[in-house]
């Protein structure tokens, strides 16, 4: 959909709609609806913890607006009739509780009978408009931070893989053990289950410049969003990793060291101004949430460059 050539709507009340990580609905002068939707397919094999999964990851692009405020999500289910009942059952009990410990209550939803399982929802948050982060207002000279290592994708095509008896793990990776390579995808799934919701409610707090989570496109796509939209260039000169998630990238042939890997549930990506910097860095170190400098923003016209001399953070914890 990013590149989707979907006419924009000409109505005054939207203030951003595709293109953003979420749309924002003016209701009034001081009352902002801001709107997403999010559906994919399991990522792990328990029930409970994917609905974790998948509130974390339909939450954070309200989030990724400086929106704290979430006053409902519906949630859509889809499943085989194969699958046991159970199942179906724990991936709305995660999910829903989930939602429940950020204080943004499920309300309905809808559920489907589908060759394979699906789960998402549609979030819904309120805010005042001029309290409102976007992916367009970075500056040059802003110093991007990022909330959260990078390496999902490698990382759980890992999981998947040691789970397959017709793969032989030591023949695919000869230069990990196997406890390396089952300590990668348990880094993951922890970053999966961190909500984003402690980062919207430092900058809301401390106003910046522009925000977006990243996700499904990595690091390197997320930026030419905040650059194109901000009409500046991004440089990337680091990248925290989870350990060992730049091997495996290079074995599967995912992204990670070019920026491209896709990402769920990943953390925000800051465009902080200097004199900020500090601030941010003293809030998000109060919450024991990372804040790591993985570039900045120049003048330019929208493009995105990794550093010839890019410096990779591999991370054993998140």
């Amino acid at each position: 959909m990013k590149d989707a050539n979907i006419p924009l709507p000409a109505d005054k009340r939207i203030l951003a709609s595709i293109g953003e990580d979420s749309a924002v609905i003016k209701i009034s002068e001081d009352v902002a609806l801001v709107k997403t939707i999010d559906i994919f397919t399991p990522l792990v094999d328990d029930g409970y913890l994917q609905g974790k999964i998948t509130a974390c990851n339909v939450t954070n692009d309200i989030y990724a607006m400086g929106v704290t405020d979430i006053t409902g999500i519906l949630v859509f289910e889809a499943f085989p009739n194969k699958m046991p009942h159970e199942i179906a059952v724990n991936l709305l009990k995660g999910f829903c509780d989930f939602a429940y410990s950020l204080n943004a209550p499920v309300v309905g939803g809808h559920t489907i009978i589908n060759p394979w399982p699906l789960l998402g929802g549609c979030a819904i948050g309120i805010s005042h408009p001029a309290k409102i982060t976007y992916s367009s207002g970075a500056k040059p000279g802003d110093i991007l931070l990022l909330t959260k290592p990078l390496g999902i994708q490698p990382a759980m095509a890992v999981y998947r893989l040691l789970r397959d008896p017709q793969v032989s793990i030591e023949e695919v990776f000869p230069n990990l053990s196997r406890q390396a390579l089952e300590d990668l995808p348990k880094l993951a799934i922890k970053a999966l289950t961190i909500s984003n919701k402690p980062v919207a409610e430092i900058i809301r707090e401390i106003p910046i410049h522009a925000a977006t989570d990243v996700t499904g496109f990595g690091i390197f796509g997320h930026a030419q969003t905040i650059a194109e939209r901000s009409h500046v260039n991004i440089m990337i000169e680091r990248m925290p990793v989870f350990k060992n998630s730049i091997e495996v990238s290079k074995i599967l042939g995912y992204g990670l060291k070019a920026g491209t890997s896709a990402e769920t549930a990943g953390g925000m990506l800051l465009a902080v101004p200097p004199a900020k910097l500090g601030s941010i860095q003293q809030a998000l170190q109060n919450k024991g949430i990372p804040a790591f400098q993985v570039g900045k923003v120049v003048r330019g016209k929208g493009t995105v460059v990794i550093s010839d001399t890019l410096e990779i953070l591999e991370l054993e914890t998140v």
